[in-house]
């Protein structure tokens, strides 16, 4: 143990010594910059349009930065990278990507990252100035529609057959996409509520409607607002 503490310090002196600051901090900044730059779109503020979200925002910096990184730890060893390679295929995304556009521009990130690490700025550069130029093309062909947002709703209703008369409304909501948040069911009162949420308003209506001639008594939903009060509709 006492030997290796001299190699690791006389190996680390030596890393140090071959390492240019002058050369690697500009490098970086650069990823750091063409990152915020072109995560944040600054204009769809012109546009009057949203900005992206900020854990989007915040994951392309970090892999441009991170592409910029490992290709200068690499440099022209081959060794390193697939040791790098390697030890990429222990990480694991638990976040989807909704928008396949998300992952295209997440790819550009890892290209442009990678030229700032290569020392190749004048390349990065160029290919900020055209990714920028592109993306606001399709920001500005893309017309965002405004989705209303869903709401949620209390369905109650009575029946002697509870666990039949679920089913059947489950079966219901689901051909109209209606999402059931919750269940309760009361077996002495013969009576069953639900809590969903409607996607498009009316789909709840339309699902409903699809309900004559299941046994069911009493059939109203509540609306429920965001602080948990209720208004009846039916």
């Amino acid at each position: 143990m006492e030997a290796s503490i001299p190699a690791f310090l006389e190996s680390a002196k030596s890393e140090l010594n071959s390492l240019s600051i002058t050369v690697m901090l500009p490098r970086m900044l650069a990823a750091a910059l063409i990152g915020t730059v072109l995560s944040l779109r600054p204009w769809r503020l012109v546009m009057r349009r949203a900005l992206p979200k900020a854990d989007m925002i915040q994951a392309q910096v970090l892999l441009c930065a991170a592409a910029a990184v490992i290709t200068a730890v690499i440099g022209d060893s081959v060794a390193k990278a697939f040791g790098l390679v390697g030890l990429g295929g222990f990480v694991r995304f638990r976040s989807g990507l909704k928008d396949p556009r998300d992952a295209a521009i997440l790819f550009l990130m890892i290209g442009l990252g990678m030229a700032c690490g290569h020392g190749s700025l004048g390349l990065a550069g160029v290919g900020t100035v055209f990714v920028a130029a592109l993306l606001f093309v399709l920001d500005l062909f893309n017309r965002e529609v405004p989705s209303a947002p869903k709401q949620r709703l209390l369905v109650s209703a009575q029946a002697d057959d509870l666990v039949g008369a679920e089913a059947s409304l489950r079966t219901a909501l689901g051909e109209r996409n209606v999402m059931v948040k919750s269940c309760a069911l009361d077996f002495d009162g013969r009576r069953l509520e639900m809590e969903v949420e409607e996607p498009v308003p009316g789909s709840l209506t339309a699902a409903l409607g699809r309900t004559e001639g299941m046994p069911l008594r009493g059939l109203r939903w509540t609306a429920v607002s965001p602080k948990g009060t209720r208004e009846e509709l039916t």
